[in-house]
This record gives structure tokens, sequence and C-alpha cells, in this order.
């Protein structure tokens, strides 16, 4: 298998085989952002598609200044929020002020530890606002002010999204 600073100037190159390392070395791990931020399996490999050609067409433009698997995840995490925004014509959140959400940290708000499996199958199947917004903080690690600009909507909204999909998925979880 070859090294990422030779696959990446290969993909530079339009080397079919360079291309074809870098999807056989990095696919598992976009498929999991793929599924995080669809509704089905159909919707993450059209994504996953779609992602790798953007990588291929745009891998000029990635420096090294991080590693390529972070670049890449950026990518594909960029363009889904993308296909959000075209999907349902812009965001259509209700947006709140600040001082009226309060999110709880307390012990009694954390869900007990459940099979990989029925949490993303309870993720799934929240409503894909809030969904997309617990992807982008608890798993990608992202603050309220970061998504917000990235979903055109408030901090506050943020926030109470946030709020609304952690309860959801602790009734899921509780339930299922």
């Amino acid at each position: 298998m070859l090294e990422d600073e030779q696959i990446i100037q290969g993909c530079k190159d339009k080397n079919r085989r360079a291309q074809q390392e870098l999807f056989l070395k990095y696919s598992q791990k976009m498929y999991g952002f793929c599924l995080r931020y669809s509704n089905n399996s159909d919707d993450a490999n059209d994504l996953l598609q779609d992602g790798f050609m953007k990588v291929f067409d745009n891998i000029d433009s990635y420096k090294g200044d991080r590693p390529l698997g972070a670049w890449m995840s950026r990518v594909f995490i960029n363009l889904a929020i993308s296909g959000f925004r075209k999907k349902s014509g812009g965001p259509r959140f209700v947006d709140m002020e600040e001082g009226n959400i309060v999110e709880d940290e307390s012990d009694d708000n954390q869900v007990p530890m459940h099979d990989m499996k029925q949490v993303m199958k309870c993720m799934a199947s929240l409503p894909e606002k809030y969904r997309i917004v617990l992807n982008m903080y608890a798993i990608d690690k992202m603050g309220h002010k970061e998504i917000a600009e990235q979903l055109g909507i408030s901090e506050g909204t943020s926030k109470s999204q946030l709020s609304r999909a952690r309860q959801m998925l602790k009734d899921l979880l509780q339930n299922s």
C-alpha cells in the first residue's frame, strides 16, 4: 500500500491507482460520516461517492497542514451539510433567544451505554435538523458558533436543537 504522500501526489496527477488506494484506505471511515449524516444506507452511499469525487477534484487544495483523513472528513461533512441545505431549501429552524435555552449537563441526563448499532438506529430516526446538530456537536466536536455558521442559524438555535436532539435520543434509547 502506498504512503499518504504518494497517494496525494498520485491523486493530484489523476492516477487511477492512487485514487483507488485513497478510496480503499479511507472509504470505511468516510462511510461512517456519511451514515451519520444520511437517512439511510442508499443516501450514505451516494454521499460517499460524491464525497470522493469532491476529494479527487479538490486534492490540489490539500496543504498538508493536517492529516489527510481529517481534511477529507471535513470535505465529507461540508458536503453533507450542503446537501441538507439544498434538500430543505435552506434551514427552517425557529430562532430562539439564547437566554431561554438551558443546556442540562447533569448526570441524570446521561444515557446508559447501548449497543452501537442501536444508538446509530435511534440517531437515524431523529428528525434531520436535530441529527445534524447532534452529529456536528457531539461527534465532530464543533462548537455552537461553528455549527450556527455552517447551518445559517443562530447559536441559540444550535443549542436548542442540540438539547432537543439529546432528549429525543435519550427517550428513544430508553424505549428500545
